[in-house]
């Protein structure tokens, strides 16, 4: 059996867009007089939706901000993040060459992320990947974000694919719970993330550290003997 899909997770999976995200969070801290962070740190700081990386990196100096101010320093972030979403961002080596193969061969792609939608969709169109996919999926409002399964469902329904047919490529525990709550064939994560827990921790069928091993995990997956995909 070879999947229906693949659905990939997009930051520290397919981009490495941490510096961008960096020079924006420490943007909004300074428009609350608070010191930036590195982009190391911010490296540990990323996964799950950029509310939760504000509210981390607020509480790294002892903030916890109320709700109100929240909520506007959240659209702040939102603001100066999709001023430039792709100055600084980086492709991982083979991410786009994996995504020419799968399509060619006639796996449709599919992208499952907590980024807002609009700025996924800059994202993507700076770097040249939006014509890879088949269905881009960010947050909206109304769609609960990863590790709720609604996200990935809403892909495998616009693929028209069963979910027990499609296979995720991710990069953290977020996306491990989120293809198992979603009933996936099974899901891979990708070494060169910004996963805290050490890869091999979080549960996924398989552990990559580039896209060349991508094709010996699907097949690990579907437990197939036959030849794997052929992917750059």
């Amino acid at each position: 059996m070879t999947p229906k899909a693949i659905i990939f997770d997009l930051d520290g999976t397919l981009v490495d867009t941490v510096e961008d995200i960096a020079v924006a969070l420490n943007k909004t801290l300074g428009d609350l007089q608070l010191p930036p962070h590195t982009t190391t740190a911010v490296r540990a700081m990323v996964g799950g939706g950029l509310g939760k990386l504000l509210d981390r990196a607020t509480q790294v100096h002892g903030v916890a901000l109320e709700r109100t101010e929240r909520s506007v320093m959240l659209k702040r972030l939102l603001h100066h993040y999709a001023a430039a979403p792709a100055n600084l961002s980086k492709l991982y080596p083979g991410a786009k060459e994996t995504l020419i193969a799968l399509s060619e061969q006639g796996i449709p792609s599919g992208l499952c992320t907590n980024k807002p939608h609009d700025i996924s969709r800059d994202l993507l169109d700076a770097i040249g990947l939006s014509d890879h996919f088949a269905h881009i999926q960010g947050a909206v409002d109304g769609l609960p974000k990863k590790p709720d399964p609604a996200m990935l469902h809403r892909v495998t329904e616009a693929l028209r694919v069963r979910p027990s047919a499609a296979i995720m490529v991710g990069d953290s525990l977020v996306d491990v719970k989120t293809a198992r709550a979603a009933n996936l064939a099974g899901v891979i994560v990708v070494s060169h993330g910004y996963s805290v827990t050490p890869v091999n921790e979080l549960g996924a069928d398989a552990v990559i550290h580039s896209f060349e091993e991508l094709p010996g995990a699907i097949a690990g997956v579907f437990a197939r003997e036959a030849q794997p995909l052929t992917l750059p």
